[in-house]
């Protein structure tokens, strides 16, 4: 038998599914990367909504906001909230939830096709307010202290 220089068809078949599954772990790699990044952007954006909530409410305790947006209006109530009322009402048994969550419309953090709104089980964006007696001197516990709590649902 004569031998001639080159390569089997066994020899090129394991070399194709070796370059195969490289190439599938680098693709599987980067793709887990992309979708990792994706996550913490929307991660952050939540982020800054808590901090931007936060902010706008310490305006109805201290000074008014340069938004329109975010403007106390007479009687105290946000405009972006869709519950009645004083923006830092609250109460001293399970407080009082406010909801804001039209502030997540038209942003990455609303779930395609669904409009946030309390109760979506998809996107919304509420706080809640619980009024306690912190030792101030007020027998009045709902002009005392608060505590507000951010319950904030969005698009993985």
């Amino acid at each position: 038998m004569r031998t001639r220089p080159g390569v089997t068809l066994i020899e090129v078949s394991i070399a194709a599914l070796i370059t195969a599954m490289t190439s599938a772990a680098v693709f599987s790699i980067v793709l887990s990367g992309l979708v990792s990044h994706e996550k913490a952007d929307k991660r952050e954006l939540a982020a800054m909504a808590i901090k931007r909530a936060s902010q706008s409410l310490s305006n109805y305790v201290s000074a008014v906001p340069s938004e329109s947006a975010y403007t106390p209006v007479a009687g105290g109530k946000w405009a972006a909230s869709a519950t009645a009322g004083w923006s830092l009402r609250g109460n001293t048994g399970g407080g009082v939830t406010h909801d804001i969550s039209s502030l997540l419309n038209g942003t990455e953090l609303q779930v395609p096709g669904q409009t946030c709104a309390a109760g979506n089980a998809y996107c919304f964006f509420t706080y809640t307010v619980v009024d306690y007696d912190c030792g101030l001197g007020t027998a009045n516990t709902a002009w005392a202290c608060k505590r507000v709590t951010f319950n904030l649902r969005y698009a993985d």
